[in-house]
């Protein structure tokens, strides 16, 4: 039973590795909505109030875009390296506590993040994986010993 719950907790690591793979490829997106924004024509149209004075209303909004694509990115990048970091610390069965936070972070990404965060804390959560875990800082701590 354990053995079946071990390949099982390497086939989530294995999937969150992928997860965090793909999710780079929003940095793609990402940057190309910023080209967009910088094309817009409305940006940089001359429009004027009615009473003659330039309308400032548009370097506001593209002051927000550009700030909401800012955190857009801070949160992809973000993403990136926690499934990352999960998917190797699941495979390397290191540091638990992290995996199980990596995995609710990873729940929020809508579907596939929510499959996969949850299959991850049902393996956690049991007793015979913890002890997984550790007995491989047990089995680290005693080769830095030696």
């Amino acid at each position: 039973m354990l053995a079946n719950k071990s390949s099982q907790l390497n086939l989530v690591g294995t999937l969150f590795l992928i997860l965090g793979i793909l999710s780079i490829f929003n940095l793609v997106f990402l940057s190309r909505i910023g080209e967009r924004m910088n094309e817009n024509s409305l940006a940089n149209a001359d429009i004027r109030t009615p009473d003659g004075k330039p309308y400032d209303g548009f370097k506001q909004q593209l002051a927000m875009q550009q700030t909401f694509l800012l955190g857009m990115l801070i949160i992809s990048i973000s993403f990136t390296v926690i499934s990352l970091l999960t998917g190797t610390f699941m495979l390397k069965r290191f540091g638990h506590r992290f995996c199980l936070v990596g995995a609710i972070v990873t729940m929020i990404v809508f579907p596939l993040g929510t499959i996969f965060g949850g299959w991850a804390l049902f393996l956690l959560c049991n007793r015979e994986i913890k002890q997984l875990f550790q007995e491989r800082t047990e089995l680290r701590d005693a080769d830095f010993l030696d």
